[in-house]
């Protein structure tokens, strides 16, 4: 497998692609005093020029780097490209957007539906576009607007991946390498009165209301063998699964009564998040609590789900994800997220023991016999026209989207895009332009969706050289829109 360095792709020198305008069309409004043209425009375009995470990659495995000890980076023989800057990035790193300015149309008027029909000289009746819309009102899921729009074959884009904001994977490790990292921790353990070194490896990390609990390096615990192997897992599916190309120094933790971690963020940890569970016998555990706890996307956007009929407790608010021996819980550390507290055994041995850490440095990855120093400019000028077709996007959408597609060895070509991870989200800012748009008699379009069908539309539109074995080679890219 092969990486490529941070990408950040300049200006191609050919002709950008963009998705086409779509013609203004009519629709009844019967909440208005007179009707509105509303106008579908594939309104914006472009991510952050850099696909990548801002941190530095790490210099070694072993430790000593830029990011700080302990950062490990996958380093084996391989050609990394090297993309250039963009032109005139801003200080953060996105490029520079103006928004024009535009005097701001004159406010509808709302009346009664009855009233507006009789002002709509017969608009009203069954051409009515359903009942008086709210402030929640969604023109894409009311079906009378999306089959006036289909009547006038304008594209209805429905989404290509749904959003993953948590992955779990049962036996992550091959058993006998779990039940040997186990093995380590039980023996240290077994004799309470034991004095050795390693019993004095653990900090007690208490913050009041927010952490409590007892941890360690994985990387100073373990034997040098072991620890390999670990970090040689965790790194391989974070490259293959994730288009990560490093992780975070491993933490390994245990919780024992009263232990336990308050909901919180880790934004500028990494895109992705794990927890590597080490706990025996989870069903039979003697101690309740232990879960980590997810806050469910709808919370975040709690009063445009509002139901009023509606009561909800813990279950609709948090997602609680078990942890049993050998199990890998991958999530989006945006989402609020904590332990539930444990009660119950004080005996570490018998306690919630895991491995916990963050993916970072997203970077493309090519496998197979196509060499990325060929695939280069190809690459480069096939994602070009997708950093323009997101720009406008900036601040409505944000998140992390994995692609995965194969390219053909015989002409180069690329298939359709599998979709590994998808943790798009649409921002308060999204529902602000949404009401912009709907005064101006406008409809924006799923974003979610445009960037999953313009993601879909560059790869496969990209021509890769050839191979002279013909045999097909595989990229993972990661796109991040910050």
């Amino acid at each position: 497998m092969t990486g490529l360095t941070k990408l950040q792709v300049g200006r191609a020198a050919r002709p950008i692609v963009r998705a086409p305008l779509f013609e203004p069309i009519l629709l009844p409004t019967p909440y208005l005093n007179r009707p509105k043209s509303i106008q579908c425009n594939a309104r914006g375009r472009k991510a952050s020029h850099e696909a990548g995470n801002p941190q530095e990659a790490s210099s070694s495995r072993s430790g000593a780097s830029a990011s700080g000890p302990g950062v490990a980076t996958k380093q084996p023989d391989r050609k990394a490209v090297k993309a250039p800057e963009p032109s005139e990035p801003s200080a953060s790193g996105r490029a520079k957007r103006v928004r024009q300015v535009e005097q701001a149309p004159e406010a509808p008027v709302a009346v009664p539906v009855a009233e507006a029909e009789e002002q709509q000289d017969g608009v009203g009746g069954e051409d009515d576009i359903g009942d008086v819309p709210g402030p929640d009102w969604d023109p894409w899921s009311d079906p009378r607007v999306v089959q006036e729009l289909q009547a006038r074959d304008v594209p209805v884009l429905e989404e290509l991946s749904a959003a993953q904001h948590i992955l779990i994977t049962d036996g992550f490790l091959k058993d006998g390498d779990a039940r040997a990292l186990r093995g380590v921790f039980d023996a240290r353990f077994a004799d309470p009165r034991a004095t050795h070194p390693e019993r004095f490896l653990w900090d007690y990390w208490h913050v009041p209301d927010q952490y409590t609990l007892v941890r360690t390096q994985a990387q100073v615990y373990f034997p040098e063998q072991l620890y390999d192997m670990l970090e040689e897992a965790l790194l391989s599916y974070g490259e293959s699964q994730l288009g990560c190309r490093a992780i975070s120094p491993i933490w390994m933790s245990y919780y024992v009564d009263g232990c336990g971690q308050e909901l919180h963020c880790d934004n500028p940890h990494g895109p992705f998040a794990f927890v590597l569970s080490l706990t025996t016998d989870w069903d039979q555990r003697e101690f309740t609590g232990g879960e980590t706890t997810i806050l469910q996307p709808h919370v975040l956007n709690y009063w445009r789900n509002y139901d009023p009929r509606k009561g909800l407790e813990l279950q609709h608010l948090v997602t609680r994800v078990p942890a049993p021996f050998n199990r890998l819980i991958v999530f989006d550390p945006r989402f609020p997220h904590g332990v539930r507290q444990v009660h119950g055994t004080r005996d570490p041995r018998k306690g919630r023991l895991v491995l916990h850490g963050w993916f970072t440095e997203p970077t493309p990855f090519f496998h197979g016999p196509l060499d990325p120093g060929d695939a280069e400019e190809a690459l480069r000028a096939g994602l070009e026209p997708l950093w323009e077709a997101l720009e406008g996007l900036s601040g409505l959408i944000t998140g992390t989207l994995i692609a995965r597609v194969q390219i053909s060895g015989r002409d180069g070509s690329v298939g359709d895009p599998t979709w590994l991870a998808d943790t798009l989200v649409e921002v308060p800012n999204q529902d602000r332009a949404a009401a912009e748009a709907l005064l101006q008699g406008q409809v924006l379009p799923r974003l979610r969706a445009l960037v999953q069908h313009e993601v879909r539309s560059c790869l496969t539109g990209i021509a890769f050289p050839p191979v002279d074995s013909g045999e097909d080679s595989t990229l993972t890219l990661p796109i991040v829109i910050e």
